[in-house]
């Protein structure tokens, strides 16, 4: 994490000084390194991180061993739990920052809503999504709908096999149609069903990025804080991406690397049903690209598998 003279290469290679300085001066020139200061040893840039990154792929497997652990550790979880499991898990197994982005609930289908009178005047609506997370409205009727009229709804919606945006449009529908009882319950529930907003990310680790020595450098910390607290696609990298499948053909498009000023990025895409979520793991530029993508490949296969089962 600092800038390394060419005195420290000639003694652990066994060259002499002049030579590495030749050698260092050559690869300045084409792009690979560039000196801080005059008298200061030299570090690369980002052309030269891309090389070093690059010669981790293909990636190794995760370990077996390492796997079964992931399994055992998401299949006592569901929902928002299992997620930040999986975030947590990462974060251990790759030493770095983590961050795990789900898609939209826009864009998720809604397998069941379950309907329970909490009070003569409440109703809790409970949401299961395709990807097992959980979404929960209170709703305000009064008198609530009685128990039958609560099981004709719930038989209704689930027939229905909508995405969550589609929803408000189809409950207004239904509600035209329906008995008074049960339409009641309908428009309530259209009408305060984008109060379903829950947390689509979910992060780990950084305490991981502090122990980093680039954590000295206040803008490092920064850079890295505010890459975690937004959304992978509000916040779109300049540089471009480095796709396991471009340098082996048998890896599908599921593996990136992303090299920032600040950090690197290892990001790996795992399916949701018609959707896809996307783990990122964060460090510094150096980062251990080797160890952090065999990480993000084993831990998105593991969760493909887990929510599987």
């Amino acid at each position: 994490a600092q800038a390394v003279p060419s005195a420290v290469i000639a003694k652990q290679i066994g060259v002499s000084s002049a030579t590495v300085r030749g050698e260092l001066a050559s690869l300045e020139q084409q792009g690979y390194l560039h000196q801080p200061h005059t008298s200061a040893g030299r570090v690369p840039t980002l052309k030269g991180y891309r090389v070093y990154a690059r010669k981790s792929i293909p990636p190794k497997r995760l370990p077996k061993a390492q796997k079964q652990y992931i399994l055992s550790h998401l299949q006592a979880v569901r929902g928002e739990a299992l997620w930040q499991q999986v975030a947590s898990l990462s974060a251990q197994l790759s030493g770095y920052a983590v961050l795990v982005s789900l898609p939209t609930d826009d864009s998720l289908l809604t397998l069941e809503v379950h309907l329970s009178a909490l009070s003569s005047n409440r109703l809790l609506a409970v949401a299961v999504l395709e990807t097992g997370l959980i979404r929960q409205v209170m709703l305000d009727l009064d008198p609530t709908p009685t128990d039958r009229a609560l099981r004709e709804a719930e038989s209704s919606l689930r027939q229905l096999a909508l995405t969550v945006g589609d929803m408000p449009v189809a409950l207004e529908d239904i509600a035209s149609r329906a008995e008074d009882e049960v339409a009641r319950t309908f428009r309530a529930l259209a009408k305060n069903w984008s109060l379903m907003h829950p947390p689509r990310m979910f992060t780990e680790g950084l305490k991981n990025l502090l122990d980093e020595p680039e954590s000295s450098d206040p803008s490092f910390v920064r850079a890295a804080v505010e890459r975690l607290e937004q959304p992978i696609d509000a916040n779109p990298s300049q540089m471009p991406e480095i796709h396991t499948s471009d340098l082996d053909s048998n890896l599908e498009h599921a593996l990136a690397i992303v090299l920032e000023e600040a950090f690197g990025l290892v990001k790996a895409r795992f399916s949701l049903g018609t959707n896809q979520g996307e783990l990122l793991l964060l460090g510094p530029t150096r980062m251990r690209y080797s160890e952090a993508l065999m990480v993000a490949q084993g831990v998105s296969e593991t969760v493909v598998t887990t929510l599987a089962c």
